[in-house]
């Protein structure tokens, strides 16, 4: 024989809900709402953390980045002392020709390259010819928010022995 229930009235309390199942069974909809509200709580920690990190993330790439920069700014720099020096000790050209050819291999813009070549007078043992290029690192790099270069410069130096 069928069992008929009696209809449930107002403020009866529902099979499903908490308290009203044997211990260790949850029913299928506490545990969505549950499972809800603790992705809720979570929410709030997640993005707590992520006001933390983000920063800190941010400057580790802008830093990665910088310095990326600056070794790709001091190749270029070390690449135009190298021909300046060349044009020096073997094409037999003049300190002037030097620095030219170095200012022909570094990059335009806004920065305030210094090129000095030097070489040894005609009665000098030491045959080497020196080329410095140097740079201010506020120039060089993307930017100086915090002041941390001051009027620190960013140089390179080549030295050959002239041919001459």
């Amino acid at each position: 024989m069928r069992r008929v229930h009696a209809p449930r009235r107002r403020g009866t309390p529902h099979p499903l809900r908490r308290g009203h199942l044997p211990r260790g069974h949850v029913g299928i909809r506490w545990s969505a709402v549950m499972a809800r509200m603790k992705y809720k709580s979570r929410r709030g920690i997640s993005i707590v953390e992520s006001a933390f990190m983000i920063p800190i993330l941010m400057s580790l790439i802008f830093g990665a980045i910088e310095a990326g920069m600056m070794l790709h700014m001091r190749q270029n720099m070390l690449a135009a002392a190298r021909e300046g020096a060349r044009t020096l000790a073997v094409q037999g050209g003049t300190p002037a020709d030097a620095e030219q050819a170095a200012l022909a291999l570094l990059p335009g813009g806004d920065l305030d390259f210094d090129v000095i070549a030097t070489q040894p007078g005609p009665d000098d043992p030491n045959r080497d010819v020196v080329v410095e290029v140097s740079v201010p690192f506020a120039q060089a790099s993307l930017g100086d928010m915090f002041g941390l270069y001051g009027d620190d410069r960013m140089s390179v130096s080549v030295t050959m022995r002239s041919e001459q």
